[in-house]
C-alpha cells in the first residue's frame, strides 16, 4: 500500500528523519510509537507529502508521490557504471546495489552529490500528489475542522468541490456517517459547540467521506481531556475491524497493543525496532526500546 525508502528531512541544520523505510502493507495496522521528538509525527507527515522528504522515495501502491531519489533507486542505480563494474566482476545484484547505496548515502551525509538523468523515470511513474492524497485520509492531533462550517459542510465539502459526489449525494452519506457515530443530531451544528471527542470523531469521518485506501492518524487522541479518549479509540478499532490500512502515531500504548498488526518503535529519527505487539511490548531487544517501554508501561 505505502513505501517509504531511505526517508531523510531536515529542517536547517536539524536532522529530523534520517534513513527512514519501511513497508505499510494493504489492510494492515500499524501503530508508530516512541519518545517526543524522535520524528513520528513528521515521517506520518511525508507519507502524503504534507512534509516534502528532503530525500528519498514514497510510493503509494505503484504510484510515485516524491520525486524519485536518484542516488538511492536501485533502477537508477542500475544504469551506473559502478554497478556495471561490480557486476562484471561477479558481485550480485543484490550485493551490487546495497553497496552502491551506502556508499552514496555516506557521501550524500558529507554534502556530495551525484549527476543522474532521471525524467524519463519520473515521467513513467510519478502521480498527482493531489490525486494520490484523495486515497490518504489524515486526522490531525488538533482536529482542523473548519470552524466558521456546519458539522455538515465539513463533511460534503471535499466530495462536492472535486466533483466526486453531487451536493445531495454527499449530504446522504454524510448523515449516514453521523448516524455511525452517534451524531446525527449535531449535522447542522458549528465545531464550537462540540466536545474534543465529537470533533476528533467528526474529523474522522470527514476523512471517510472521500473512501480512502488508507488512514493516517496522528496523535488522534493526545488533545483529549481522558474520559474522552475511549469514544475515538472505539471508533478507531471499528474502523480496524473493518479492514481499514491505518498508519497510528499514538502514546496510548493499550491502544496500539490490541489493534495494531505490527509497532514502530522511532527514536532520533530512525526506526530503531520494529515487530508485532507481542514481540515488541513483551520482549523488546533494542535498549532504547526497553528503556522507553520500562518508563511508559
Amino acid at each position: 500500500m505505502i513505501s517509504a525508502n531511505n526517508i531523510y528531512k531536515d529542517f536547517g541544520k536539524l536532522h529530523v528523519l534520517t534513513g527512514v523505510s519501511c513497508e505499510i502493507r494493504d489492510g494492515e495496522k500499524v501503530a508508530i510509537i516512541g519518545p517526543s521528538g524522535s520524528g513520528k509525527s513528521t515521517f506520518l507527515r511525508c507519507l502524503n507529502l504534507l512534509e516534502e522528504p528532503t530525500s528519498g522515495e514514497i510510493w503509494l501502491g505503484d504510484k510515485l508521490i516524491t520525486g524519485v531519489d536518484a542516488y538511492l533507486h536501485p533502477d537508477i542505480i542500475r544504469q551506473s557504471r559502478t554497478y556495471a563494474a561490480m557486476t562484471e566482476n561477479g558481485v550480485s545484484d543484490k550485493e551490487a546495489v546495497e553497496k552502491i547505496i551506502s556508499d552514496r548515502l555516506l557521501k550524500k551525509r558529507e554534502g556530495k552529490n551525484f549527476k543522474s538523468s532521471v525524467k524519463e523515470f519520473e515521467k513513467a511513474n510519478r502521480t498527482d500528489i493531489n490525486l494520490a492524497r484523495r486515497e490518504m485520509g489524515m486526522v490531525f492531533q488538533h482536529f482542523n475542522l473548519f470552524n466558521n462550517m456546519t458539522v455538515m459542510q465539513n463533511l460534503t465539502l471535499a466530495p462536492v468541490q472535486l466533483g466526486l459526489k453531487t451536493k445531495a449525494e454527499a449530504e446522504q452519506a454524510a448523515l449516514a456517517l453521523l448516524r455511525r457515530i452517534g451524531l446525527e443530531d449535531k449535522a447542522n451544528v458549528y465545531p464550537a459547540t462540540l466536545s474534543g471527542g465529537q470533533k476528533q470523531r467528526i474529523a474522522i469521518v470527514r476523512s471517510l467521506a472521500m473512501n480512502p485506501k488508507v488512514m493516517l492518524f496522528d496523535e488522534p487522541t493526545s488533545a483529549l481531556d481522558p474520559e474522552m479518549v475511549g469514544e475515538v479509540l472505539d471508533l478507531i478499532k471499528e474502523l480496524a475491524d473493518d479492514g481499514m490500512t491505518m498508519v497510528i502515531v499514538t502514546h496510548e500504548m493499550g491502544f496500539a497493543r490490541e489493534v495494531a498488526d505490527r509497532v514502530i518503535f522511532m527514536s532520533d529519527g530512525v526506526i530503531t525496532e520494529e515487530g508485532t505487539p507481542a514481540e515488541l511490548f513483551d520482549s523488546p531487544k533494542n535498549p532504547r526500546t526497553q528503556q522507553f517501554l520500562k518508563c511508559v508501561l
